[in-house]
């Protein structure tokens, strides 16, 4: 007998994402709309020497870490207990702010509480796992939505 709930639960999961990713882009859509009339505003808070807007600054890394071709089921078996432990501490030091894993097991995702690209990669690269060459990291740095600094300006009189 087939199951439904569990068929239908991966479309329920990927159509939040999908609600989550439309809002994302009508929000930036609409911050977008609010730029142009609103670009003397903006002018206001220009900062930088070439006209832009002024950079957003990283406050937190996400780092997507795969297996390599090295991780095999006896590699990891051996080396698994030494990195849940390793990846904890760094968790408890403040380090590793959320830590998931996505739902095809595929990959770990760690939101990290770091501003510095090299710091996050050295921490992850002293993991049993990067040691071992059994897993590399994908990192990203993610800052504050800037275009919402046009909200924060007075309106014209």
């Amino acid at each position: 007998m087939i199951n439904h709930s569990a068929i239908q639960k991966p479309a329920r999961i990927r159509s939040t994402g999908f609600f989550k990713a439309s809002s994302f882009v009508g929000l930036v859509a609409l911050l977008a709309a609010m730029n142009f009339p609103a670009s003397s505003v903006l002018a206001q808070h220009v900062g930088t020497v070439g006209g832009g807007p002024p950079p957003v600054p990283t406050t937190k890394i996400l780092a997507i870490g795969r297996l390599t071709a090295k991780a095999t089921p006896a590699a990891l078996n051996m080396t698994l207990p030494l990195e849940i432990r390793a990846t904890t501490r760094l968790y408890l030091a403040g380090k590793i702010d959320q830590w998931y894993v996505q739902p095809d097991e595929k990959a770990v995702v760690f939101l990290m509480n770091l501003n510095d690209l090299t710091e996050a990669r050295d921490d992850l690269e002293k993991l049993p796992l990067g040691r071992a060459g059994l897993m590399t990291f994908e990192l990203i740095p993610l800052g504050p939505l800037g275009p919402l600094r046009i909200l924060l300006s007075e309106p014209a009189k």
